[in-house]
């Protein structure tokens, strides 16, 4: 990775946390506000935020390891893939205590994809938004993490902005 490279992924990581933070905040404000609709509106809302959280892990494989194959396992074995440091291709960029909120989050988004019947629960609802409030809170400061750990790994001195 080299240095236009890392701006360009810390660039599109940023913009892909400002779409967490307005898709978990959107689905915390449908639950608050309880008008029709409002289930099936914060489920479209943790589905958006789980696919963006995807895409994100997607560009940091890509950038790192130049592919991913889409296996029938494809998305749990991205999410493993994300807690592994490899040394001499990248850090770790998530932390290994987060794959229980995201596994919930990835499941309930297939659930939302793929059901036909369909009962929506507001208080597991509730408990995934907030899962997705902490984890968008949390997106930059992995970023900024992995971003400083690739320049040390890499021997790169440390930008003065």
């Amino acid at each position: 990775m080299d240095a236009i490279g890392l701006t360009i992924l810390e660039r599109e990581l940023a913009a892909d946390a400002t779409v967490l933070r307005e898709a978990s905040a959107a689905a915390t404000l449908r639950l608050r506000e309880r008008c029709g609709g409002f289930a099936e509106a914060s489920a479209y809302e943790l589905a958006r935020f789980y696919t963006v959280i995807e895409k994100s892990f997607e560009r940091v494989c890509l950038a790192f390891e130049n592919h991913f194959d889409k296996r029938q396992d494809y998305h749990e074995r991205l999410l493993q893939r994300m807690v592994l440091d490899l040394p001499g291709i990248r850090p770790a960029f998530l932390p290994p205590a987060e794959l229980t909120a995201l596994r919930d989050l990835k499941g309930f988004r297939h659930i939302v994809r793929h059901a036909y019947d369909l009962t929506l629960r507001p208080n597991r609802l509730s408990e995934l938004a907030a899962d997705a409030e902490r984890i968008s809170a949390a997106f930059p400061q992995w970023t900024a993490t992995f971003a400083a750990a690739v320049k040390k790994e890499q021997g790169w001195a440390e930008r003065q902005d």
